[in-house]
């Protein structure tokens, strides 16, 4: 399975991505209302990244997104990238694509935001696997009110993030 991640830029880039995750917006939480996806979609074109995973037909089957900075702060925290949007297509759920979407993500921050010293990973506090997947390379550090509840904000270093996902990529 051949998977191509690449940043949103374009305004074909957004509308796919859009559509994506307004057809995936129950996996993110059950509540999430269409004009709550769309809310958030015009928060990460406005003020964060969004990085679609493509597969072989081009075809979008991943988003991420991440803020440079955190909205709590105003995006002032220029050390910090907040990673809160993370969502595949069920045929392509699985550890190989998420490792390879968060190290694209990863470099891309490394790259344009050479600042960055922090990750931050958000996850529902009632999302168990979420929150041990992320445990496996970040530390818990606080929980935060989410739109649909509490979240576990999950912390690390950049470098090491990185160091981590390499390895991982690599098996």
């Amino acid at each position: 399975m051949t998977l191509n991640c690449q940043m949103c830029e374009s305004e074909d880039d957004f509308a796919q991505a859009g559509l994506f995750l307004l057809a995936h917006k129950r996996d993110l939480h059950p509540s999430f209302t269409t004009l709550e996806m769309v809310t958030l979609l015009y928060s990460y074109v406005t003020n964060g990244r969004l990085v679609s995973v493509r597969n072989e037909e081009n075809r979008i089957v991943g988003i991420g997104a991440y803020y440079y900075g955190t909205p709590d702060r105003e995006f002032q925290d220029k050390d910090v990238a907040l990673v809160d949007v993370a969502i595949a297509d069920k045929a392509y759920r699985g550890s190989r694509v998420f490792v390879q979407g968060l190290l694209y993500l990863v470099d891309r921050v490394m790259e344009g935001h050479p600042e960055v010293r922090e990750v931050r990973l958000a996850a529902q506090e009632d999302n168990a696997y979420l929150r041990r997947l992320y445990s496996k390379f970040a530390t818990a550090g606080g929980v935060r009110e989410g739109t649909h509840g509490r979240e576990v904000v999950f912390h690390t270093e950049i470098n090491n993030l990185r160091t981590t996902l390499g390895k991982f990529s690599r098996l």
